[in-house]
């Protein structure tokens, strides 16, 4: 999963690059485009969204959710993370109107799908429960906006990408791109070195073992202990550096370095598989199509987004638009630090 908030993974959002000028309005949470987000809306989101305790304990091991005030309030990190969300899905829902796209029922089921497997608790964490039990956790309307935002996200891309998001439309789009709609299943070494990367492919031309290797020498300690297997998926569900390869190597044939962050990977596609209808879907929303790329620097030259300062401000963090909240003032400057709470902290 990708995108826009990084707190919601099930939500694949376009990395909207929407720009803050030619907005101003004195009430309300935020605006887009004109249309203004009201600081009630936002105040029954955040609410619906800390009324799951499932949801709150897969929220609450990335950042506080509770603000330090006497009284019942949220940290403003938390409020920012569902204002992005309510600022995304009107860019969003406002394009798919103007492009007249309509909800399929493959969208319905393929959202609910990555919403749902998104909200997965780690096996053997705190948060046991599984992302359907989350999903139906949640206030019916907090699951509409999540719904609502990825139905239109991945009717979006699909449009992007040249096909509908409908059964036949995913089967012609399977025929035309089989590299990325089948399944391959992969093997990966992650190592610190480009030097060590490439001892490692000699090693593996000359006769060494791909599992061996990925035993021994593999810095990912969880794939390496299974030979370096990652199981059978779709080469979109990638990074954008990865999927590339994975959906073009020769089989049985280890890939050249490729850069993972600040260490390498070497790949190994080991078998390729017709996947499912639904496996398709997938690919065919996780595709980056070229277009997808030329339409988010269009919308970003003409959409305008206005957020109250209260909240925060709307700025490119990490190549994606959000919600960055405000800092309170510096302890030095404050008579008793401890007595108060800092702006940027809580609201109620």
């Amino acid at each position: 999963m990708k995108k826009l908030l990084a707190l919601l993974g099930p939500l694949v959002v376009l990395s909207l690059a929407l720009s803050g000028c030619g907005v101003s309005t004195s009430s309300g949470a935020a605006a887009v485009n004109g249309t203004t987000i009201s600081i009630s809306e936002l105040n029954q989101t955040t609410r619906d969204a800390a009324q799951s305790p499932l949801f709150r304990c897969l929220l609450s091991q990335q950042s506080a959710i509770n603000g330090a005030g006497m009284h019942a309030t949220y940290s403003s990190r938390f409020v920012g993370q569902q204002l992005s969300l309510l600022v995304a899905r009107a860019e969003i829902n406002a394009e798919v109107r103007r492009l007249h796209l309509v909800t399929t029922a493959l969208a319905m089921q393929l959202s609910e799908s990555q919403i749902a497997s998104g909200l997965n608790g780690q096996a053997g964490g705190s948060c046991s429960a599984t992302g359907a039990q989350v999903l139906a956790s949640l206030s019916a309307s907090y699951r509409s906006l999540l719904t609502v935002l990825q139905v239109d996200q991945n009717l979006l891309s699909a449009y992007l990408a040249g096909a509908p998001l409908t059964n036949a439309g995913v089967r012609d789009y399977s025929r035309a791109h089989p590299d990325v709609a089948r399944l391959a299943c992969v093997s990966a070494i992650l190592v610190a070195k480009r030097s060590l990367a490439e001892t490692i492919i000699a090693r593996i031309k000359a006769g060494a073992s791909f599992a061996g290797l990925a035993k021994t020498d593999s810095i990912d300690t969880q794939s390496g202990a299974n030979g370096g297997a990652l199981g059978c998926v779709y080469p979109g569900e990638f990074a954008s550096g990865l999927a590339k390869v994975v959906g073009t190597i020769s089989l049985n044939t280890p890939s050249a370095p490729v850069a993972f962050g600040t260490n390498y990977v070497v790949l190994e596609v080991t078998h390729r598989q017709t996947g499912t209808d639904a496996g398709a879907a997938l690919a065919l929303v996780s595709s980056k199509s070229a277009a997808e790329a030329q339409f988010v620097d269009r919308l970003g030259a003409r959409s305008q987004v206005w957020v109250n300062s209260q909240y925060g401000s709307w700025r490119l963090v990490s190549g994606q638009y959000q919600i960055v909240s405000p800092t309170g003032p510096l302890n030095a400057q404050i008579l008793n630090p401890a007595a108060i709470t800092p702006l940027g902290d809580t609201y109620s």
